[in-house]
């Protein structure tokens, strides 16, 4: 595979780009339910979209943020089993598919009534 796409044969990022697209859609349905993004540049540049992102919710923990979003199907690891000291969640993008990102969108609008900040 290595020498596929070294040669031009195959192009590696065309399987991957899904994972960007998916990532972008979701911070924006988070962020615009008063979620931010945890680690949002690596030193001074904009992280990019990929398999995974982080997200944080103000006023709570990781611990408390994955127990509460249980309740609206969502699913995530708390950064602190990855080795940080933020408060916050890793997602994964490879599960969600295009007709699930208007029932994230109305569980968010729900979660974000119920856990005004």
């Amino acid at each position: 595979m290595l020498k596929a796409a070294y040669e031009g044969k195959y192009d590696f990022r065309k399987e991957v780009n899904v994972y960007g697209e998916r990532a972008r859609k979701l911070k924006e349905i988070f962020c615009r339910h008063k979620f931010y993004v945890v680690y949002d540049k690596d030193l001074d540049e904009p992280i990019a979209d990929g398999f995974y992102f982080t997200i944080g919710y103000p006023g709570m923990t990781s611990g408390q943020l994955a127990l509460e979003l249980m309740y609206y199907g969502v699913s995530a690891i708390c950064l602190i089993t990855c080795g940080s000291e933020q408060e916050g969640l890793r997602v994964c993008t490879s599960f969600i598919e295009d007709h699930q990102y208007d029932l994230l969108e109305e569980r968010m609008k729900i979660f974000e009534a119920n856990n005004p900040r």
